[in-house]
């Protein structure tokens, strides 16, 4: 790391020689002209450079400048990518992309990056989890960036919250703007090769796709991985793997988890959005959306899905422009045609003739359109068939889109279909033994590692079947539900720990041997144990007692004996290593035992 004041490198221990205020003291660079800017003040700093908000003097327009750090500056390999990139990505000219104006080295010898600023909301400021649509607009806004990014042959390679700005423009439309095209690329010049050997990854590792962290060579679709990670996190409030290098653990360790949809999580998610994430966030590559654009398609698709089975009438909901300039409003609808609206009004009524904007809005998905006010409803006129005041509006071009939602709102209710008998009975086994673990998946409890996830993959496959059935909605909810059932249960019982820690809450000490002979460790066995005896303060005191029992037995030569006491005092403390070891031990001996006298008995003649 370099210094705080000039990011260059110093001797341990070493006082940085520049005096505060200096050119190289990165705040007192404030205040320092670029050219025709002046540099007003810093706006954030990273790993790659410090970012200020510049002034241009004769104008006041405003600018982001990023300054490389001087230490990566005398990296031949990072200042050389570090040009490459902004270069490439000046021919980058799109409304969701912060646009890069200009990169030289300045007269006092610094690095900048001449950048568009944007003033806004960073997604990582955005209280979650966020309603289904606008997750939906969100991400769309950041496709099609990206569409255009990798039509240009770039890759960003970090898409996270903190890279995305919501933003409003002059229109008054918001939109989202994506940062720092090319930086985890030139930021990952700098690192060796016995770095990179070791496992230093460019990139934020929540968001990283799984082929980012064995080395190989991004295309578009890694982006739209990370894309899919903020998604599942803007729309359920948490990241589908945890926190931090998780991804990165489990490649290494073993096969990655697949997590939860986010319908599971949270229920106002609808079904067909959540297998879109789910997609595009599929370890490999080949199995996530071609591009950008198929990516926002299967979004758009998604929201314009109706909930299968769902008999209420989907909820159609418009706000129209005020006609006193408070923007879009919330009206009370008459009356829905595939020409336009009858709108109730008790206040002032439009002018006849007058171009309104529309917002119309049907499970879950907005979409925008011009419409015309085509006749006036005045309170005499509306009194005489019973109604109220109002106007009527006739949309103007509307998109296909449009057209569509317009459809969906006056599309009859899709009918039940009737209950499936076979999953009924398999829904109704599963109740029984919903509790267990062990009993929902048909394993038994001394099975390996092996078996258990054997298991988790045949009912999974077999709830798959059933969910490419028509199915009444209680009965997809119960599916549903399920699914997420067979999902803690492979969580509980598929990895060693956890199994551990279940296992020992039901005394089943052959199912924490099976966590041992996995390659659990002792001392993480030993800080489980701990915890599981806080709450039973008496179990180690009767453990040691039922096992002194067994060491009597056992030095009388009653093996039976003491193996049925050192399994006894297992079932108590049951994450005790030591006695696992006892038991293991006099097994084997038994075996050894019974073995030998087999061999030494004759044979039987005739």
């Amino acid at each position: 790391m370099g210094c705080n004041h000039c990011f260059d490198e110093h001797p341990t221990g070493a006082a940085c020689t520049h005096p505060v205020g200096s050119p190289c003291d990165s705040e007192a660079l404030s205040g320092m002209g670029h050219g025709p800017l002046v540099l007003k003040g810093k706006l954030g700093a990273g790993a790659l450079g410090t970012v200020y908000q510049a002034e241009h003097s004769s104008t006041g327009a405003l600018f982001a400048v990023k300054v490389l750090h001087p230490h990566l500056a005398q990296n031949p390999a990072v200042l050389n990518r570090f040009y490459a990139e902004v270069r490439a990505a000046q021919s980058l000219v799109h409304p969701s992309v912060a646009r890069i104006l200009d990169v030289r080295q300045a007269p006092s010898g610094y690095h900048c990056l001449l950048m568009e600023y944007v003033s806004g909301t960073l997604l990582s400021h955005l209280p979650l989890p966020l309603p289904p649509a606008e997750v939906v607009f969100l991400l769309s806004q950041v496709l099609e960036g990206l569409e255009a990014a990798h039509a240009c042959g770039l890759v960003h390679r970090d898409i996270k919250p903190e890279n995305l700005v919501l933003t409003t423009g002059r229109d008054g439309e918001r939109r989202v703007k994506i940062l720092d095209f090319g930086m985890a690329a030139t930021l990952g010049a700098g690192f060796s090769e016995e770095e990179l050997s070791a496992g230093m990854v460019v990139g934020s590792p929540a968001y990283l796709a799984p082929e980012l962290w064995v080395r190989a060579e991004p295309d578009g679709r890694a982006d739209l991985y990370a894309l899919a990670v903020l998604g599942y996190r803007l729309l359920t409030g948490r990241l589908p793997f945890g926190g931090g290098g998780r991804m990165g653990e489990m490649l290494l360790v073993h096969k990655p988890t697949r997590p939860l949809p986010p319908h599971l999580i949270e229920e106002r998610v609808p079904q067909a959005l959540s297998a879109v994430l789910m997609q595009a966030m599929s370890l490999r590559p080949d199995d996530r959306f071609a591009s950008a654009r198929a990516f926002r398609s299967a979004l758009h698709e998604a929201m314009r899905r109706p909930a299968f089975g769902c008999l209420a009438p989907p909820t159609f909901r418009v706000r129209l422009e005020d006609v006193n300039g408070l923007g879009l409003q919330p009206v009370f609808v008459n009356d829905v045609s595939q020409e336009g609206l009858r709108i109730a009004c008790d206040g002032t009524l439009p002018r006849l003739g007058a171009r309104l904007q529309v917002e119309l809005s049907l499970n879950g998905w907005a979409l925008g359109c011009a419409c015309d006010v085509v006749r006036l409803l005045p309170a005499e006129e509306a009194r005489t068939w019973g109604g109220r005041q109002g106007f009527i509006v006739h949309f103007a071009e509307p998109s296909e889109d449009v057209r569509r939602l317009i459809d969906q709102a006056l599309a009859p209710p899709p009918a039940e279909p009737a209950p499936d008998p076979e999953l009924a009975q398999l829904l109704t086994r599963a109740t029984a033994h919903s509790q267990d673990p062990y009993s929902l998946l048909a394993v038994h409890p001394h099975s390996d590692f092996a078996e258990v996830l054997q298991r988790v993959a045949q009912a999974e496959h077999r709830l798959e079947t059933f969910w490419q059935r028509p199915l009444p909605a209680e009965q997809r909810q119960a599916l549903e539900a399920l699914r997420g059932k067979v999902e803690v249960a492979r969580r509980t019982l598929g990895e060693p720990l956890a199994r551990a820690r279940f296992d020992a809450t039901r005394g089943n000490f052959r199912g924490v041997a099976r966590c041992l002979a996995a390659g659990l460790q002792p001392n993480a066995v030993e800080r489980l144990r701990q915890t599981f005896l806080a709450t039973r303060p008496d179990a180690e005191a009767r453990a040691r007692a039922i096992f002194d029992e067994g060491i009597l037995l056992e030095a009388q030569h009653v093996l039976d004996g003491a193996l049925a006491r050192y399994a006894e005092a297992l079932r108590v403390d049951p994450l005790n290593v030591s006695l696992h070891r006892y038991y293991h031990l006099l097994t084997q001996r038994m075996r050894q035992a019974s073995a030998s006298e087999s061999q030494a008995r004759p044979s039987a003649t005739h």
